[in-house]
């Protein structure tokens, strides 16, 4: 009888079911979703930011040549190039929230590169750990136990990103730049609290895959797979309340 086909509600009898040899593919499409998922909520809060801030700032204007540059021209006798002359302003308004989310346009691609990294950093750790504990196994296998202890960080991507998306689109927003990061402050005030009850929630659950996951695959006791998952995940958590 084949065991679960996933292990993030019944990991003792998925990694069972595959002899201490998880597929590593499965792991590996998992990560992608994660990876995915993530950028596209970054992507998503760009543009609700973008959406939600509706006030400008004065910056220099790109297409403005400076009068040395324009007297410059005229010395030469030749013709004048656009941007000089008191048509072009120096400066221009630029509406706040685009100015943010095009200078960040840059992260939901980032995440792209970063999950995965992070997915072999941490079963490089993980390998490591249980070898200093006479573990045996493949790396697949352990990259596979990574790769699914991965997986419960969308439930807090959806919600911490719901609750952000929410006091975006029902706070009032000044037109000012300083009563719109004001604003914003105020709005998301209350989401480090609810970003780190989440974090618990999903550590918890990370930890109880990677547990029963390293149990098996690396042919350690469950009660060794524990300590190094707990150690590692309060490491983690270390960096978040940093």
């Amino acid at each position: 009888m084949s065991g679960p086909r996933t292990p993030l509600l019944r990991p003792g009898s998925y990694f069972e079911s595959h002899d201490g040899s998880p597929p590593v593919a499965d792991a590996a499409i998992a990560v992608a979703v994660v990876a995915a998922l993530t950028a596209g909520g970054v992507g998503l809060f760009l543009g609700e930011f973008a959406a939600s801030v509706d006030a400008t700032v004065e910056m220099d204007n790109p297409e403005h040549r400076p009068e040395w540059a324009c007297e410059n021209y005229e010395n030469m006798d030749v013709s004048t190039p656009s941007g000089c002359g008191s048509s072009v302003p120096e400066t221009v308004d630029r509406d706040l929230g685009t100015l943010v989310a095009e200078e960040l346009s840059w992260l939901p691609w980032a995440t792209l590169f970063v999950v995965p990294v992070f997915w072999l950093f941490q079963a490089g750790v993980l390998h490591a750990l249980t070898a200093m504990a006479g573990g045996e196994g493949s790396f697949a296998g352990t990259l596979s136990v990574a790769g699914w202890g991965m997986v419960p960080s969308i439930a807090r991507l959806l919600g911490v990103g719901a609750v952000i998306l929410y006091q975006l689109r029902t706070t009032p927003v000044p037109g000012s730049p300083e009563g719109a990061v004001a604003a914003l402050e105020a709005a998301l005030a209350g989401l480090g609290t609810i970003s780190i009850g989440a974090a618990l929630v999903v550590a918890v659950w990370g930890g109880y895959v990677r547990t029963y996951g390293l149990a098996s695959a690396r042919d350690v006791s469950f009660d060794e797979a524990l300590i190094i998952v707990a150690a590692t995940t309060l490491v983690g958590l270390g960096f978040e309340l940093v």
